[in-house]
């Protein structure tokens, strides 16, 4: 992002630089408004599968790495710039992209409290465990493309199928303890 021009964005969304000047302010601001948009729709994509009542919490989370998997096939560009350029924001605006991007990863205590009680005892757990999860899903946008003899919703449940066969099998107060 850094060593790319306005004029190099205009290019490639075939615009001129004068046109993209009339909507955006600087090449921050396209960034941000990528950014925003991508962060928004990834969080609200997420809280039908949350919100789903008739599911039992192991095909809630399935469903939910199934969603992100395909998420971040589909926008793998922009998930790559959520990745990588963040930092590039002004901190204003970095925070607000950043609490959108917690919004799922909070969406999803509630089920993994249920899948291993011993978390609710301590929520300090509850972020790293949600990013262990999602972190697993986040990083395959670097060698997973769903074109090959895997698909993506049976690589979500091979990936959901390890943690929670790992993660229910985890003794989290003895580990609390230490």
């Amino acid at each position: 992002f850094h060593a790319t021009s306005i004029m190099d964005i205009a290019t490639a969304c075939q615009t001129s630089k004068s046109r993209l000047y009339h909507y955006f302010s600087s090449k921050e601001q396209v960034l941000y408004e990528i950014l925003f948009d991508h962060a928004s729709t990834l969080g609200a994509s997420f809280e039908p599968i949350v919100n789903d009542a008739n599911l039992a919490p192991e095909a809630k989370l399935r469903k939910f790495a199934e969603n992100l998997l395909l998420r971040n096939i589909k926008f793998r560009a922009k998930h790559k710039l959520i990745l990588g350029e963040l930092d590039a924001l002004p901190p204003a605006q970095r925070q607000e992209v950043t609490t959108l991007l917690r919004q799922p990863i909070e969406a999803i205590f509630s089920t993994l409290n249920l899948i291993n009680p011993g978390m609710a005892k301590d929520t300090s757990l509850q972020f790293p465990v949600a990013m262990l999860f999602i972190g697993m899903i986040n990083w395959t946008h670097t060698w997973f493309s769903g074109d090959g003899d895997l698909s993506p919703e049976v690589f979500a449940k091979l990936m959901c199928d390890t943690f929670i066969g790992g993660f229910a099998n985890v003794d989290l107060e003895a580990l609390i303890q230490r």
